[in-house]
């Protein structure tokens, strides 16, 4: 299995594809803006033309993430479905506003252990039955 690095101009993100998930770690002490969503909205576009993939988002202490980068999350983003990974109750509460207030189009769900969010993303229908191969975006 090949995992890399996805670079992104904005150097707010890493991401990667492996197992047939896309898989996000926005880095510590990140404030997530609408140009940091439109990279990586950008690159998911470029790099799985024609593959809805179910993607892992980890918040990992991000500070803030902004009404406009969700908004862009909620419109733009060509995925299945996202799992959204964070030990506290502030990424809740944001996976919630998310949710409640910007109704992306695929199934969304909070997740306080990757492991858990993995199985949700791979055991259900939405799950890729085929996809571009594992590594860089």
């Amino acid at each position: 299995m090949v995992v890399e690095r996805i670079e992104a101009s904005c150097k707010a993100f890493t991401a990667l594809m492996r197992d047939e998930v896309l898989r996000v770690h926005w880095l510590h002490g990140t404030s997530v803006t609408d140009t940091d969503a439109a990279a990586l909205a950008g690159r998911i576009d470029s790099a799985c033309e024609g593959v809805c993939l179910p993607m892992l988002v980890e918040f990992n202490g991000m500070v803030t993430l902004t009404r406009a980068a969700l908004l862009r999350f909620a419109k733009t983003l060509n995925i299945a479905a996202m799992a959204i990974v964070g030990p506290s109750a502030v990424d809740k509460a944001l996976a919630d506003f998310f949710v409640e207030v910007h109704h992306p189009p695929y199934p969304t769900r909070y997740f306080t252990a990757t492991h858990e969010a993995l199985r949700w993303l791979t055991e259900h229908p939405y799950a890729p039955s085929s996809s571009p191969t594992d590594g860089r975006l």
